[in-house]
């Protein structure tokens, strides 16, 4: 091009000298010198040649259909492709602004690393990488950790000082309206919940008996060691949310299980003689009460008639009495013929005349029979 002319003779865009002017001096475009005698900066157009010649390949080769050797064809394809890659790149680039989430999931956005909100399900768009990027995550997906399976995780010492061999199942997932304490303050989620779920239940498991264990009242110790693997997991801010806890197996360990299994089968033949022991009671005991209280209510009503009658005898005595006392005479006479008649009346009798002559004839055999009768 014509500044781009090394002689003296070139002039620059505005008409100037572009090249040595009379004293050997190079100058400028604006006509000022360089300072650098013939060496003048980096040309445009190289520049541009050189990118051209770098994606060329990229194009269909050096020369353009129709061009001629290194000719202008050839420089409109290059600066052609360079446009459409930096379109190209743009688009990427703006692309990672854009964030799809779907049903179940949740993004959580972050701006230089640090966390800004929450995305719930739906397309959504934030400022592109690495001014802000996201993280999606499965939030209503159930995990399972399993513990127990070694004896270094299942041997828990109880508060009665025995050994129970226990295995258990931890459910969880991620919590919906934490998602970014899931994300940034867990590296590994199951091992996590493990080392928590297996400290808490220990402790737990340390202040129960060993019967409490592994009977039915296990489901309440689950429900202990879930409730406070949950406190724990909130305090560290974890994200994670406790679903439930299964006890698979609440047993002694294997060595003494049969000696167990023995007290056990003890334990329920003592219940069983107990339970009969306390049937037969509840049928003798009605029983017997119900005997003494009719025997109570025979001697009250014998008393009420005893008295009855000593009250009667009594105030007929006194009926006598006051009959004596104003006709003492008529009143013995009275009380002579109603005695004979009452004693008379029960037995056989035989009237004598005393002046009689004859000696009356008196049948003491038959006498002796109806007495004897």
């Amino acid at each position: 091009m014509p500044w781009n002319d090394q002689n003296g003779g070139g002039k620059g865009p505005w008409g100037s000298g572009g090249g040595s002017d009379g004293d050997g001096k190079n100058n400028s475009p604006w006509g000022r010198p360089t300072g650098n005698g013939g060496n003048q900066g980096p040309d445009l157009e190289d520049q541009l040649r050189k990118v051209q010649d770098r994606f060329k390949g990229a194009w269909g080769g050096r020369n353009g259909r129709g061009s001629g050797s290194g000719g202008g064809g050839g420089k409109g394809l290059g600066i052609a492709g360079v446009l459409l890659l930096g379109g190209a790149l743009a688009v990427a680039w703006i692309s990672t602004g854009v964030v799809i989430v779907d049903a179940g999931e949740q993004a959580a956005v972050f701006q230089f690393g640090k966390w800004q909100r929450n995305l719930s399900a739906g397309i959504h768009v934030h400022l592109p990488s690495p001014i802000e990027s996201h993280v999606v995550i499965r939030v209503e997906e159930q995990q399972e950790v399993q513990i127990g399976d070694r004896s270094d995780e299942s041997l828990m010492l109880t508060q009665d000082e025995n050994i129970a061999d226990i295995q258990f199942s931890v459910y969880w997932k991620i919590k919906s309206e934490s998602p970014q304490d899931y994300i940034l303050n867990v590296k590994d989620p199951d091992e996590t919940v493990q080392m928590v779920a297996e400290s808490v239940m220990r402790e737990v498991v340390g202040k129960s008996e060993l019967q409490r264990v592994i009977t039915d009242e296990r489901s309440e110790v689950a429900n202990q060691v879930r409730e406070q693997t949950q406190a724990l997991l909130d305090e560290y801010r974890a994200g994670v949310d406790i679903l439930d806890v299964q006890i698979r197996r609440g047993d002694p360990p294997g060595p003494v299980i049969q000696a167990f299994n023995d007290v056990n089968v003890a334990q329920q033949d003592a219940e069983q003689v107990i339970n009969e022991a306390t049937r037969y009671s509840n049928q003798v005991v009605p029983e017997a009460r119900g005997e003494a209280s009719q025997i109570l209510q025979n001697a009250e009503g014998y008393r009420d008639q005893v008295i009855a009658n000593a009250s009667g005898e009594a105030s007929r005595f006194n009926q006598i009495y006051e009959e004596y006392r104003q006709a003492p005479r008529v009143t013995k006479e009275r009380m002579y013929l109603e005695t004979m008649e009452r004693v008379l009346s029960r037995m056989d009798k035989t009237m004598l005349d005393n002046n009689a002559g004859a000696v009356p004839y008196l049948p003491l055999d038959r006498a002796r029979g109806n007495s004897s009768n």
